[in-house]
């Protein structure tokens, strides 16, 4: 049974976020105009989507955990545990978050789109409305922290070693790679890809989803600030 929710979660993200949400914009704007700005109208709708998706995944994610016996508290790992230590790890993670997104992604996306192909983006992102800007920080960073480290470290990187007969390295790059391409398929993959290895490697030894959590929601929230707002 574990092994068609394992194939369902993997896939069904995919086919929301590539082909669902074009779709579904295209059908708001038409396609001409869409084609006109596609990172406007993605992100103008797609923060609302977003979030939607990441309430559907959770919820399957949960019933699973549910169906095949499983406590979500064994997944979520200690609640309470060495403030230091858990303050630590989610500033670390927070600052790698912050330097992939923020400096390293910029710099590759200019190298292989041309100079200042990241300045569009962000000037095309600067257009979208207020409403949607807020949401983005408010709410679908945090869906985005809780639900995406549930489903894909919590369940999937977990279930992947069930099937691969405990090979952790190899359960870590599978769900990173499907992490990645959720996102989307461009240089924002790769990146994101990356995250989701360092995630998954991390969650492999602390066994700890909280931290991951908010470190996750925390770059989120920094990510949409300064795309909207610097």
């Amino acid at each position: 049974m574990f092994r068609f929710h394992v194939l369902l979660l993997s896939i069904l993200p995919l086919i929301l976020n590539i082909l669902i949400t074009p779709l579904a914009i295209i059908t708001i704007v038409s396609p001409t105009e869409f084609l006109k700005s596609p990172i406007y109208y993605t992100y103008t709708y797609g923060l609302f989507f977003w979030s939607f998706y990441h309430l559907l995944l959770l919820w399957l994610a949960l019933s699973f955990f549910k169906v095949e016996g499983q406590n979500i508290s064994d997944i979520l790992g200690p609640i309470r545990h060495k403030f230091l230590h858990t303050f630590l790890l989610i500033i670390s993670l927070l600052i790698l978050s912050v330097l992939i997104f923020q400096v390293i992604e910029p710099y590759i996306n200019d190298l292989i789109y041309g100079q200042d192909a990241w300045k569009q983006l962000l000037n095309e992102y600067k257009r979208i409305p207020l409403s949607s800007a807020i949401y983005g920080i408010a709410i679908t960073s945090l869906t985005a922290g809780i639900s995406e480290e549930i489903v894909w470290r919590g369940y999937l990187q977990t279930r992947f070693q069930r099937m691969l007969r405990g090979k952790v390295s190899t359960s870590i790059i599978i769900q990173a790679i499907l992490f990645g391409l959720w996102h989307s398929i461009s240089v924002h993959t790769l990146f994101t890809a990356i995250l989701g290895f360092i995630y998954g490697f991390v969650y492999s030894k602390t066994k700890r989803l909280i931290p991951l959590m908010v470190s996750h929601w925390l770059g989120d929230v920094i990510g949409f600030s300064t795309m909207y707002l610097i």
